[in-house]
């Protein structure tokens, strides 16, 4: 489990930029928790709108935040995310790293976030990532995806 867990933990810290986005190579979770909580960097957040190609809208609900909101904060060069935006910048960067990883392609996962899944009632993975309960679902559908469990 750690090996697997490991694994994906450096994926999900690539998606946000690696270290140099990310200002360090990180020893484990709280190292990572630290910096959450002082404000992951911006570009981490353009980092992974690039990588998944998000809107502007699209990242900006993906962080819990109204696009004008972060239009106001790019304006003002703001260098920091909020811990809550990078709290959730972190769970948005997890997810697309595992459904990469089960889907075995990033387009294929990167569709599949944006298309409704009968297996989450038929909404959409990316739009259920708001919250720690609806993350878990997408989480338990691709682990059901990945050991070929009806999904």
């Amino acid at each position: 489990f750690f090996i697997v867990n490991h694994v994906l933990e450096q994926e999900t810290l690539d998606l946000m930029g690696g270290p140099n986005v990310l200002g360090k190579r990180f020893e484990n979770q709280l190292d990572l928790a630290d910096l959450i909580m002082d404000g992951l960097p911006r570009k981490a957040a353009q980092a992974v709108r690039t990588h998944l190609d998000l809107t502007e809208q699209e990242l900006a609900h993906s962080l819990g935040i109204s696009q004008k909101t972060l239009q106001r904060q790019a304006k003002a060069a703001v260098e920091r995310l909020s811990p809550t935006q990078g709290d959730r910048l972190y769970r948005l960067a997890r997810i697309v790293a595992f459904a990469e990883e089960v889907l075995e392609d990033p387009e294929r996962a990167h569709r599949w976030l944006r298309e409704p899944q009968r297996g989450l009632g038929s909404r959409r993975p990316l739009d259920l990532l708001q919250t720690e309960a609806g993350a878990r679902e997408v989480e338990d559908l691709l682990g059901r995806i990945e050991y070929g469990v009806l999904s």
